[in-house]
């Protein structure tokens, strides 16, 4: 996750949208959902076991490398190889996209085709691989890398062919400037991007005692918010900027129906959500906003530490490690991610 937000930040900026979502905590009844019926559900499931085997691979990379895996480093370097590496031993294509962050180093993007019957249009799911320099980001991100590499093995084994080309996205640089995605939708034609089904994002997934997180489709979670501040007595002058950039976030049509989607899976394990559309801008989902559908998997369990909110214990930082991932939440992702690739390779 790109940005770490200080408290100070977190009551004048985007912070604000959080805590206003603890606020606007909710069941996942509390509204009504546009949920495609599947019945040709793909014979597929995710081993979370198989999922802490990749997290303990790039735990080791990390230990290897200086105790990270940022990108330009040789611990990005040899994560970005390990996916390489699986991704042929599976079988499957890949293209390689290099470019320069910011900072001018060097980021490689790792694009895997997982061919389906349908040319166009296609699904994209991503998650970054790299890290923050402080630390060896195994739940912030390669807990989503992870996930993405047990689908890639467990539709390699499936018996049943997908409708349409799925895209597995492995972002760099994500934690300087979101740099990797960017970059790759800069060199999208609008046809290109037209034939984008949906990009899903999972990043965090792996976080114990989590929220869910969900990104809010419909921008529902702002007009709440206002009404919160209006209440608790905060003047128009004083909020309205903050509003107003939430709302200048870029929207597309279907957002709402990938949201609807994730809430209804919720629903029917009687968990509830809280909806957030910061997070949108937050990670590799920014790239996309309003030129595709998007939606985003993000497993968080916020706490103060000092003066900074950390989405998660050990929120970049060096004890990031596999100690800290719940095998159940990267199962719990794990059927998430799988609901709405049926549901939307149904369609």
């Amino acid at each position: 996750m790109f940005s770490k937000k200080k408290l100070t930040l977190c009551v004048l900026t985007l912070g604000i949208a959080l805590s206003a979502c603890q606020d606007h905590q909710k069941s996942t009844d509390s509204k009504d959902h546009q949920e495609v019926k599947v019945d040709n559900a793909l014979d597929i499931s995710l081993d979370s076991t198989q999922m802490m085997a990749h997290l303990k691979a790039f735990e080791q990379i990390a230990t290897q490398h200086q105790g990270n895996r940022a990108v330009g480093s040789s611990g990005g370097i040899a994560s970005g190889d390990y996916i390489l590496a699986y991704a042929k031993q599976l079988g499957y294509a890949t293209q390689v996209q290099s470019f320069k962050n910011h900072q001018q180093l060097t980021g490689r993007n790792i694009i895997v085709t997982i061919p389906g019957t349908l040319k166009e249009p296609q699904l994209l799911i991503g998650a970054h691989y790299d890290s923050v320099k402080m630390g060896p980001g195994i739940n912030d991100n390669a807990s989503g890398v992870a996930l993405l590499l047990e689908l890639m093995r467990s539709l390699a084994s499936s018996k049943q062919p997908l409708q349409h080309t799925i895209y597995l996205a492995f972002w760099d640089s994500e934690e300087e400037g979101i740099a990797g995605s960017r970059d790759y939708v800069a060199k999208l034609s609008p046809e290109q991007l037209q034939q984008i089904k949906a990009y899903i994002n999972v990043d965090m997934v792996g976080t114990k005692d989590p929220e869910i997180l969900i990104a809010d489709g419909d921008r529902s979670s702002i007009d709440e918010m206002e009404k919160m501040l209006r209440e608790r007595g905060m003047t128009e002058n004083d909020f309205k900027p903050i509003i107003e950039g939430l709302r200048s976030i870029p929207v597309h049509a279907k957002d709402a129906a990938l949201e609807n989607s994730l809430q209804q899976f919720f629903k029917d394990k009687n968990l509830k959500i809280k909806e957030d559309v910061s997070i949108l801008t937050a990670s590799d989902t920014a790239a996309f906003l309003g030129k595709v559908p998007v939606t985003g998997l993000v497993l968080f369990n916020e706490k103060l530490q000092g003066d900074e909110l950390e989405f998660a214990p050990c929120y970049h930082k060096a004890c990031d490690t596999l100690e800290l991932i719940d095998p159940e939440s990267m199962k719990l992702a794990g059927e998430a991610l799988m609901h709405l690739l049926r549901s939307l390779d149904a369609q």
